[in-house]
């Protein structure tokens, strides 16, 4: 009896475990179809809406990229011989950067490096068309020239108060690089006034903008802008880790209260105020530090500090020395580096400066002058 009943044991058990096995397969099945049909739901349905004026960056971008063209350059090789006399082979150079539109008529800024030397310049706008353009005056010492194409209607930037960017500011760099079209990049400024940082021997970038925007090759002359898109400097240097690296989050800019200055200058006599060499103070200077200005009882913003005075210049004849507190210069009251670097640059060498100072320890204002030097071939420092 036991031996029949056990092969109909095992048979039921068997049918039960079938009919579950099929049963786990058809589930698996209608799980696997509903999830298919899940995605492809997913997938086939449209992207949301982006909220409107989600990004600041975005109405920056909209207002400064289309001012940032691309300059094309040929030139002459330029070479020096056993007594550093310069002289050109006869070898075309290419070379490219950008620029920015300053008016609608044509007017463009750009670095002097960018289009020096050069025998023919194309300007090419963000949009593809493209013009020859000519150069209007250029200024060796702030690494600025101003170009001139014959257009019209064209986009302008609007040029900001560099004075005040501070320190942790959104900057963006607008470039128009290598024939790509525009790029844009995206940091804070890192440090104001910098100095001492040389572009090429005899040559330093003074009073400039730091930024950890990236900045790489073809963006010189173009534009570093604040979050509101309006130009606060022209990208003009990255320091590398090697001669042909990029940006490692070292950028310089020139202030735009800088360019506004020079620009007009070159606009307008095809040269900066006082020719190809600018005067020169032989100085140092830097914002008054604020526990110096509480104990001097100084207003905010009221003047520069001089962190450092050279021998046999102006500045040493004239009696300047260091930690003074330079308040005037010829009436005009002096707020920032920039008042003071600007007031130097509208005079000529030779030019008798009436300096108002305090200098700690007294409470008497001092007036000194100051003669104005042509800025030397190799100067420790400007102005």
């Amino acid at each position: 009896m036991a031996k029949k009943i056990l092969p109909l044991l095992l048979f039921f058990f068997g049918v039960l475990a079938g009919a579950g096995i099929v049963l786990h397969y058809k589930n698996h099945s209608a799980s696997a179809s509903a999830a298919r049909r899940n995605a492809l739901a997913i997938l086939d349905a449209p992207p949301p809406p982006v909220p409107p004026d989600t990004s600041p960056f975005r109405t920056a971008v909209k207002r400064i990229e289309p001012t940032v063209v691309n300059i094309d350059t040929v030139g002459k090789l330029s070479m020096q011989d056993a007594n550093g006399v310069p002289f050109f082979l006869n070898q075309e150079v290419h070379g490219k950067g950008s620029g920015v539109i300053l008016t609608p008529d044509g007017y463009i800024v750009t670095n002097n490096h960018v289009i020096q030397g050069a025998s023919r310049i194309r300007v090419t706008l963000p949009s593809g068309k493209w013009y020859y353009a000519q150069i209007v005056g250029a200024d060796l010492a702030t690494d600025l020239a101003v170009l001139r194409i014959h257009a019209s209607h064209l986009p302008c930037a609007v040029i900001g108060n560099s004075s005040q960017l501070q320190v942790g500011d959104w900057t963006l760099a607008v470039g128009n690089p290598l024939g790509l079209g525009s790029t844009v990049t995206v940091g804070v400024c890192s440090a104001l006034n910098r100095h001492n940082l040389q572009l090429e021997q005899g040559h330093d970038l003074k009073n400039a903008i730091q930024t950890d925007a990236p900045i790489n090759r073809g963006n010189s002359g173009g534009a570093l802008a604040n979050i509101a898109g309006q130009l606060v400097g022209i990208n003009t240097a990255i320091l590398s880790s090697g001669p042909d690296g990029g940006s490692i989050g070292l950028g310089f800019a020139i202030p735009s209260n800088t360019v506004r200055s020079v620009v007009r200058q070159l606009i307008a006599q095809g040269h900066p105020a006082g020719g190809q060499t600018p005067p020169w103070m032989g100085i140092e200077f830097e914002a008054v530090p604020q526990n110096v200005a509480q104990a001097l009882k100084l207003q905010q913003n009221e003047g520069v500090q001089i962190s450092r005075v050279y021998s046999e210049t102006p500045a040493s004849a004239a009696g300047l020395q260091q930690d003074d507190i330079l308040l005037q210069v010829n009436g005009i009251a002096i707020h920032n580096n920039d008042d003071l670097a600007l007031t130097v640059r509208k005079h000529h060498p030779g030019d008798v400066l009436s300096l108002q100072v305090l200098r700690p320890g007294s409470t008497n204002l001092l007036t000194l002058h100051l003669t104005l030097a042509a800025m030397p071939s190799n100067p420790p420092y400007a102005p």
